[in-house]
């Protein structure tokens, strides 16, 4: 019967081994909260945005429910809440965001001030 090769601690492969293992857990935890926290972000200002849409008397239908809900890039969902405050139509709200708009910048928290690339951009007629 063969002996598989199984490096514990207080060798160097297995020291070194352990301590790839551990620094891995570290960044993916890390990297699993940033994201968890970004989901959370957009899912809470989209609920806000759902909610100002129905006191405000919009009536929306399950597609632009979804299209809200589903939105994960959160300056584009402030912008949509900032229109929805003023605006008369969905067509208002969502509206492509042109070079007059203010465009608010993401918030950012202490974890995430090395993320860049959240902001909103036009890619043109070409996306989607």
């Amino acid at each position: 019967m063969q002996t598989l090769f199984s490096p514990r601690r207080g060798t160097i492969v297995g020291d070194a081994r352990l301590a790839g293992q551990e620094e891995g857990l570290r960044e993916g935890f890390k990297e699993g909260f940033k994201e968890g926290f970004r989901e959370g972000r957009a899912a809470g200002k989209a609920e806000q945005l759902l909610r100002l849409m129905e006191r405000r008397g919009f009536s929306l239908t399950e597609e632009t429910r979804q299209r809200i809900t589903t939105c994960t890039d959160v300056p584009l969902l402030d912008l949509w809440f900032d229109r929805a405050i003023d605006a008369t139509t969905l067509d208002e709200i969502f509206a492509t965001p042109s070079s007059t708009d203010r465009v608010p910048a993401p918030a950012q928290s202490p974890e995430d001030t090395a993320v860049s690339g959240q902001g909103l951009t036009d890619p043109g007629p070409s996306a989607n």
